[in-house]
């Protein structure tokens, strides 16, 4: 899965296991950055385009046919004078996010988390760092 650090805004992709059960719980100090090391929770690592997606999502779901009802009853039509209202609030669906999964990177697994590997850029020379514990992976 797509991540990006909230502090360095660096994107790596990070191993999503298929059973639940596999991963780990979130550290108390939230995961680490595998480029930069720095800390925050777990819902802190949302791409840009992820969060805008779920925003539109969440607006387009919840908030739209809500609108709709609301504004519904204030249209009229008295012959001479149509009035209607629209609420564009909520949007179209927002279409599926598209993320680069064919980006030039290499996988780093950790022999600390071996359940957690990331793929990191390509051309990262900097150390990397597990995203559970901060150990260091050269």
């Amino acid at each position: 899965m797509l991540r990006e650090c909230p502090a360095c805004e660096r994107e790596f992709r990070w191993h999503v296991s298929a059973d639940e059960d596999e991963g780990l719980p979130a550290p108390a100090d939230g995961y680490s950055c595998p480029y930069c090391k720095k800390q925050a929770p777990p819902d802190s690592w949302f791409t840009k385009a992820q969060a805008d997606f779920l925003t539109a999502t969440a607006l387009h779901e919840m908030v739209g046919p809500q609108l709709d009802e609301m504004l519904g009853g204030l249209a009229s039509d008295s012959g001479l004078l149509r009035v209607e209202v629209t609420s564009s609030v909520a949007g179209e669906k927002p279409p599926p996010l598209d993320e680069n999964f064919d980006a030039e990177t290499r996988r780093v697994e950790f022999s600390c988390h071996p359940t957690e590997p990331v793929k990191v850029d390509r051309d990262w020379q900097g150390p990397v760092y597990c995203v559970i514990c901060s150990s260091t992976q050269h």
